[in-house]
């Protein structure tokens, strides 16, 4: 293995590299990032490249990240990278673009940095309307989709039952259940870009038809003679299985019908390869024979052959008719009713690029520098998205399909970066060889870059994985359609400890290969020694991350950890509060059916009761019953005082909303700290405050039932075992997850654990792309493990697939070994077929034979601890004050209105309603319609086209509930439309917009030490009536100028506690000129009433503590306060 430990590295290998990155802005770039290359600090130097050169602003910037912690890391770590830059030690010299950088600073709340999905969606939300979409549409909440994908499938063929549709019958006539290929549905969905052929093929005739029913009948007798009437002790083997099926359908149906008969046939014929139990049959050498029959019949019989193929054909053909005609229609009704899922905002977006050239030129100019990061896992129809969105349109006319292939981005438009040696999404449809074509692509009309600089791992480990990924039989030399070409790694040299490296260690052979007890040997061993480096202050335990190839032993790691006391954060292993969850559906149920005794006795009996049944019987026997609508007062007195607590939970059942009495019951049960002190608490626990999130979120969007309650509860956790961890994103945990989790991630110490995870998928789908960009694909129609039937030819379209699948699970190899930055530790097993790890056997033996010793010992038991009541009691009484303690109030929020309120003496009516523009129905409008205004003029502010102000204002108006008229439109729209025009004809407008810097309803919050509030109750009371006397009004400066109380009575002593005091308020419109800030506010006033002027003293008020809170936050002077009252079209300026 090379040695790079006496290297001395004294320049980057890639340093022109990452110049050009910086400095060749005007060209089109696409980087290929090595792993620990620094790919996200490749993006944030251009980025701050772009920007300081006065390439581009930062509201035409748009980065796209794979993930939405992606996003944020790197929207955190650009803004850093300004401030840093523009004060403090990286204090760029030069002021043009320090300026630049200040502005960039300033607006970087307008840099769009997000997923693919997030930005479609801003893409779609400027022009719904080009692609007839709803503008208020909404996405479609991860956790949502999969319910409301099998709630519309399950609809769908309720109709076609309903309907009587044809095709249900020919299903029924070739055996097939609609109900079965529900996946295949999903699959469909999966896909709005591919075109699934599914031709049928010419039948055969009557008379082979006949032909083929003697030899069959005659194949399903002989096999019939040879199986014994009483089943094997072992049971039937696969070939007997078929023969029995066949010879039962022969005796009811008689195979009379062609569908029958080749239904028959391809049962026969399916199977590649026909193996028998010989010991199973009457006679071994006969069954032999048979056999042998059987395989001939079924490789070589041209006619058997040809109905077998076309009986799978028409299985499939109208498989996928029902399932493409039911994917349409879900697609149409998700647009129909506004809900979109992530293609159907990847679809549309890329269909409003290729239709509308005027909102492609107008996006294309909007968002000028487009930078994506893991580009090696974007799928075709970002690509498209991101083509037609960077290059110029045709002029004139409409674009033909694929011509967006064909397109060269605008120069320096589009900076792509990616590894395609890290591509693991194929199943979220990544196409290595879309990759393959735009890297092509970009030969032409811009340049590729390489960064093989490695800044994580340790030259050991760069030395190791140059070692086995370089050498051409993993990755090629050259790419090809599979596989991307291999690049070495170059590391920058540091010191190592003895300890940095690759290394390995074995476990012993069990018992017929069980991947459980291996797994259980190998936590052991992995426990005992992270406990052990702890224990020595070696390591810390956020330096651990255990890597799994899939999830289904992490349960087992994260229990032996656990039992160790060591810390752990586990992903993907789906470990829920099943038990919990079941238990609170069913007493859900019982809530909502009170009166069944069934489901009375079931919660009873179960965990939150814990009745044993002898005292169920005992129950009865003394006269109880079972019903939760009344008080019970006979039957046995435990079984009584449960019935009766049940009594008074559905009482508050019927009076309070699901959301507050499901989580006042769970607090009642301390289901939590139940949940939370057992074993894999955390997670456990986690899962069941998500729950009680989907209950809240369920009651939040408009059904507070208890019925709905509970069907969101089983829809949420129906689709799969769902994960939530009691505090997500903790640190100095070891990390514990699958292999595709670990994406982007990295590690001190690495383990590559459970040895016998080797994954072998067989391939369902094959998805075969043109130049053109057309895309067609071929499927295996399954349900569960039984195939039904698969797409002609599928036999190639799986060989192809399968080779694709498994330069995959090289690339997945490489991501697992350059996680590591100081040390690789690499389990391994003695039937190494087993491991996912096998192709990093030959060279680990090579460095160590026999691996590391690690020894697997038992943590040692648990103290036991016995409470006394007193103890208990104690205890109890100590966390209720704790608690009690906590309840108090340590700071306390105050709108800049309300101490306008009470800092002047202003009416009654003014007083009452609680806000600045209120008062009689007639001379007044109302809290609502000014917060209409307000929302309008904020979104007037970025200068929307006409026809989304108006959808934006008739929103607005609609969500205040303002008057409707018979057909739903709002009475106020063009009231409010004129009213939002004048403003922005105004001379305030029209200043504010040619002003250094414009911000619109910009909230704030701000603390203030200097007011003291009391704490209790009856001082809260006396604030409240001190705002309508002038006895006890006090004139406050909130900003510490002043303060003088007035008379009147004020608690003392204990009676008083100091409370933190945070002003907030909203300022509607900022903009700063030479010499200072502008601050202004919009009044809605009409001004005609006797109270006015009482009201304008507080409204010039009011803006002044806004103009103190603006100055204080920014650290500028503003220069002038300004009134706007819009109903009067009248300033007021001081």
């Amino acid at each position: 293995m090379t040695d790079s430990r006496e290297k001395k590295v004294t320049e980057l290998a890639d340093s022109s590299a990452r110049s050009r990155i910086k400095e060749d802005l005007e060209t089109n770039l696409l980087v290929e990032a090595g792993a620990g290359s620094g790919k996200t600090t490749a993006l944030i130097e251009r980025m701050v490249a772009l920007v300081s050169e006065g390439r581009a602003l930062v509201n035409e910037i748009a980065a796209v990240t794979f993930t939405r912690k992606a996003a944020t890391e790197l929207r955190e770590r650009f803004q850093k990278r300004l401030e840093r830059l523009t004060c403090g030690e990286g204090l760029d010299s030069d002021e043009i673009v320090r300026e630049r950088l200040v502005l960039a600073l300033d607006d970087i709340d307008q840099v769009f940095i997000g997923t693919i999905h997030s930005f479609c969606a801003r893409l779609l939300r400027e022009h719904p309307l080009e692609v007839g979409l709803d503008p208020t549409f909404e996405q479609i909440p991860a956790d949502e989709r999969g319910r409301f994908e099998s709630d519309f499938w399950d609809q769908y063929l309720e109709r076609l039952v309903r309907e009587d549709d044809p095709i249900l019958s020919e299903m029924s006539n070739v055996n097939l259940n609609p109900s079965h290929i529900r996946d295949l549905f999903r699959e469909v969905v999966k896909h709005p870009d591919v075109v699934f052929p599914h031709d049928t093929i010419e039948t055969i005739s009557v008379a082979e038809m006949a032909d083929l029913r003697d030899e069959l009948e005659d194949i399903v007798e002989t096999g019939w003679e040879l199986i014994s009437e009483k089943e094997p002790k072992m049971g039937w083997d696969s070939l007997q299985k078929v023969i029995r099926q066949l010879h039962y359908t022969h005796e009811i149906s008689g195979w009379d019908e062609p569908s029958t008969l080749l239904d028959a046939l391809s049962r026969l014929c399916s199977p590649p390869k026909i193996k028998i139990v010989q010991n199973r049959w009457k006679d071994k050498k006969c069954a032999k024979d048979f056999r042998d029959r059987v395989q001939k019949f079924a490789d070589e019989n041209e006619l058997a052959k040809r109905g077998a193929e076309f009986q799978n054909a028409h299985r499939y053909q109208l498989a996928m008719r029902i399932a493409i005609r039911g994917a349409e229609e879900f697609a149409d009704y998700r647009r129909r009713i506004g809900r979109l899922d992530y293609q159907d905002l990847l679809g549309l977006s890329a269909e409003l690029l290729r239709r509308s050239m005027d909102a492609r030129s107008q996006l294309g100019d909007k968002y000028r520098r487009i930078l994506v990061d893991e580009f090696q896992d974007t799928d075709p129809l970002q690509t498209e998205i991101l083509f037609l969105l960077t290059s110029e349109p045709a002029v004139g006319g409409e674009a033909a399909e694929g011509d967006w292939r064909r397109d060269d981005p605008r120069p320096g438009a589009l900076f792509l970066v990616g590894d395609p040696k890290q591509s693991i999404y194929r199943f979220r449809r990544a196409d290595i060889s879309l990759y393959s074509f735009v890297k092509d692509r970009f030969a032409d009309f811009g340049s590729v870059l390489t960064l093989t600089m490695n800044f994580r791992s340790r030259p050991p480990i760069t030395d190791f994985v140059n070692d086995v990924f370089g050498k051409g039989d993993l990755f090629p030399e050259e790419g090809n359609e599979e596989q991307a070409p291999f690049q070495p790694l170059n590391t920058w040299v540091s010191d190592l400890s003895a300890a940095d490296g690759v290394q390995s260690y074995k476990l012993s052979q069990q018992d017929g290969n069980n991947r459980k007890l291996i797994a259980e040997e190998d936590a052991a061993r992995l426990a005992t020694w992270i406990n052990s480096r702890l224990n020595t202050d070696e390591r810390v335990p956020g330096d651990f991350m255990i890597l799994t190839r899939d999830t289904k032993q992490l349960s087992v790691y994260a229990r032996e950890f656990e039992k160790w006391g060591l810390p752990v954060q586990v992903t993907g292993a789906g470990v829920s509060a099943e038990k919990e969850l079941q238990e609170l559906q069913m007493l859900l149920e019982c809530m909502i059916d009170p009166g069944n005794p069934i489901k009375v006795v079931a919660v009873l009996v179960g965990l939150f009761f814990g009745i044993d049944y002898e005292e169920m019987l005992q129950h009865q026997e003394g006269g109880g019953h079972f019903d939760v609508m009344e008080v019970h007062s006979l039957g046995h007195p435990i079984v009584i005082e449960a019935l009766n607590k049940l009594n008074s939970w559905w009482r508050a059942s019927a009076t309070s909303p699901a959301d507050i009495f499901i989580s006042e019951v769970i607090s009642e049960l301390g289901v939590l700290p139940y949940v939370a002190a057992g074993e894999l608490g955390a997670l456990r626990a986690g899962t069941l405050v998500y729950a009680l999130e989907i209950v809240q979120a369920t009651t939040l969007a408009g059904d507070a039932s208890l019925p709905g309650v509970l069907r969101a509860l089983r829809s949420a956790f129906a689709e799969s075992r769902v994960e939530a961890p009691l505090e997500p994103g903790r640190s100095g945990v070891i990390r514990l997850m699958n292999l595709h989790q670990a994406k982007g991630l990295e590690a001190k110490v690495v383990v590559l654990a459970d040895p016998a995870g080797a994954r072998s998928r067989t391939p369902k789908l094959y998805v075969h792309r043109e130049e053109d960009g057309t895309a067609s694909g071929y499927l295996k129609v399954m349900r569960g493990s039984q195939t039904l039937a698969t797409a002609p030819a599928w036999d190639d379209h799986e060989k192809t697939e399968k080779r694709f699948q498994d330069a995959e699970e090289v690339r997945l190899l490489y991501v697992a070994v350059t996680r590591a930055k100081s040390e690789l530790w690499v389990a391994r097993y003695p039937y190494n077929e087993l491991s996912p790890w096998l192709k990093l056997d030959p060279l680990l033996t090579k460095l160590d034979p026999e691996g590391r010793p690690m020894t697997a010992d038992k943590p040692e038991p648990r103290a036991e601890t016995s409470l006394k009541k007193e103890v208990i009691e104690r205890d109890g009484k100590a966390a209720v004050d704790r608690l009690s303690g906590s309840a108090k109030p340590s700071f306390e929020y105050r709108s800049v209105t309300r101490i306008v309120e009470e800092d002047e003496v202003i009416s009654e009516e003014f007083l009452a309603t609680g806000s600045d523009e209120d008062g009689g129905e007639e001379i007044f409008r109302g809290f609502s319609w000014g917060s209409v205004v307000h929302g309008a003029l904020a979104a007037a502010a970025d200068d929307p086209p006409p026809e989304l102000l108006r959808t934006t204002c008739r929103d607005l108006l609609r969500e205040y509930q303002r008057p409707l008229d018979d057909l739903g439109e709002p009475t106020e729209l063009t009231e409010l439309l004129q009213a939002v025009e004048a403003v922005r004809a105004s001379k305030l407008w029209a200043r504010a917009q040619e002003a250094d810097k414009m911000m619109v309803e910009v909230p704030f919050a701000l603390q203030h030490e200097g007011i003291q509030a009391v704490g209790d109750s009856e001082g809260s009371k006396s604030r409240k009536k001190s705002a309508s006397s002038s006895l006890t009004a006090r004139q406050i400066d909130i900003f510490s100028h002043t303060e003088n109380p007035k008379v009147g009575d004020e608690p003392s002593g204990e009676e008083e506690e100091a409370l933190l005091q945070v002003i907030e308020g909203v300022v509607d419109l900022a903009f700063r000129e030479d010499g200072g800030w502008v601050i202004a506010d919009y009044k809605t006033d009409l001004g005609t009433d006797p109270d006015f002027s009482s009201r304008l003293k507080a409204y010039r008020q009011q803006v002044d503590l806004y103009a103190d809170a603006w100055a204080r936050l920014t650290g500028d002077p503003v220069k002038e306060r300004i009134l706007f009252f819009t109903a009067q079209d009248r300033v007021e300026s001081w």
